[in-house]
């Protein structure tokens, strides 16, 4: 992360948050500084006499004394002497000038461990400040504090909870503490080079799609592998940011695309001409197996992939026949890009038309556990905690991977 550059505020209320670090309580039954009374204000008060009493106040031995004055037109007052007790509570005057040192080495920071404590001191200051009073009283005993602790584990606040119970004891709270520090996700969506396939359908294929990081690595190496056999394949972007809620009203029955773990290949450049197109959804010839997806080889690299004879689809938006496809150098996708994680749908939609796309659709669960794995974990992934809190997901962020989706536990 990197630290704030900030300035932190040289304000009472600036200085008393780094007072309050350093200064304990003062011991009780009266050792702190007790204030001496403050004598009477000097002023006229006319036509009479003002008075003030006096009288000791018991302490400790050490002892102030105040004093005071009255003059009034037309009479005289008197003078009030009092006193009270305590010594200085001790190491106050240490603590504080300590306090005052410290606050100022923090604002002359100039990088480093330094910076970070200013950003650290500066979000306590506006976050752990009553900048809104309570609306409710604060508890009296212990079972009042459980309560609202209770409260808030029902409502699967632990954040919250934590940090309350670290405000009770007066103690540092959880690591980071909620909003303090702005974290960066782990993952993030790079870009990827796409394969764009000469053709009418290029200008529709775009020049990048975004992959999630982790998964980039071994889809490279696998396209790679596609590549030295004269293969292409394009692809599709995929969404790079989550929906709002103000422009969605309900989050989408399938998240795992907003996760980086879905790919689509490029429609476009299939179900044309099997002959010259890049993809092709192909079975072997005479047989009633289901269609496949398979890529053409074509260039030096063919000479390593085995001619064959296979039936291919060509579509329509109305209609999609198979069409005779013979010693067609075709590598399947499905070995190869298995390799990297990403699977198509088993059974593969056959499709009725060129308008159907389902086929093309490329998963990756690598990871996602059954019952354990929650769509908030993982979309904290690859986004913000301000961006998931706006997104449609927000009130999702419970639901629990079971094997084949997302869904609210049971």
């Amino acid at each position: 992360m990197t630290p704030s550059t900030g300035t932190l505020p040289d304000t009472p209320g600036a200085r008393a948050v780094a007072r309050a670090a350093f200064i304990p309580d003062p011991p009780e039954g009266g050792g702190g500084t007790a204030p001496s009374p403050p004598g009477p204000p000097e002023g006229t008060a006319e036509g009479g006499t003002a008075t003030v009493a006096t009288g000791p106040s018991t302490g400790p031995p050490s002892t102030t004394t105040g004093t005071g004055t009255t003059t009034g037109s037309g009479g005289t007052g008197t003078t009030g002497t009092g006193s009270s007790g305590g010594e200085p509570f001790p190491g106050e005057a240490f603590a504080g000038n300590f306090a005052d040192s410290f606050l100022s080495l923090i604002q002359n920071a100039t990088g480093g461990a330094a910076l970070e404590a200013q950003n650290i001191i500066l979000r306590r200051i506006a976050l752990e400040g009553d900048v809104v009073p309570s609306r409710v009283p604060a508890p009296l005993n212990i079972t009042q504090i459980g309560g609202y602790l209770n409260l808030l584990g029902q409502l699967g606040q632990t954040d919250m909870q934590s940090q309350v119970l670290a405000g009770i004891l007066g103690v540092a709270g959880p690591n980071p503490p909620l909003g303090w520090l702005s974290s960066v996700p782990p993952l993030s969506l790079a870009p990827l080079a796409n394969d764009r396939p000469e053709g009418p359908a290029q200008a529709t294929i775009p020049v990048t799609v975004p992959v999630r990081s982790d998964f980039l690595a071994p889809l490279q190496s696998a396209l790679a592998k596609l590549h030295e056999q004269g293969c292409l394949v394009p692809f599709t972007g995929g969404p790079s940011t989550l929906p709002t809620a103000q422009s969605n009203g309900m989050a989408p029955s399938d998240p795992l695309p907003y996760l980086g773990r879905v790919l689509a290949l490029a429609a476009t450049a299939a179900l044309a001409e099997p002959a010259s197109d890049a993809l092709a959804l192909v079975r072997p010839k005479e047989t009633t197996a289901p269609f496949e997806i398979a890529s053409m080889a074509r260039g030096a690299g063919a000479a390593s992939v085995t001619p064959g004879d296979y039936e291919a689809l060509v579509c329509t938006t109305t209609a999609c026949t198979p069409t005779a496809l013979s010693g067609a150098t075709l590598v399947p996708l499905a070995p190869a890009l298995a390799e990297a994680g990403f699977y198509p749908a088993t059974p593969l939609p056959q499709p009725t038309s060129s308008t159907e796309t389902g086929w093309t659709r490329l998963t990756n669960i690598t990871g996602l556990v059954a019952g354990t794995t929650r769509l908030g974990d993982e979309l904290s992934l690859l986004y913000t905690s301000g961006a998931i809190a706006e997104s449609v997901f927000a009130g999702s962020l419970g639901w629990v991977w079971n094997g084949k989706e997302f869904a609210a536990p049971a």
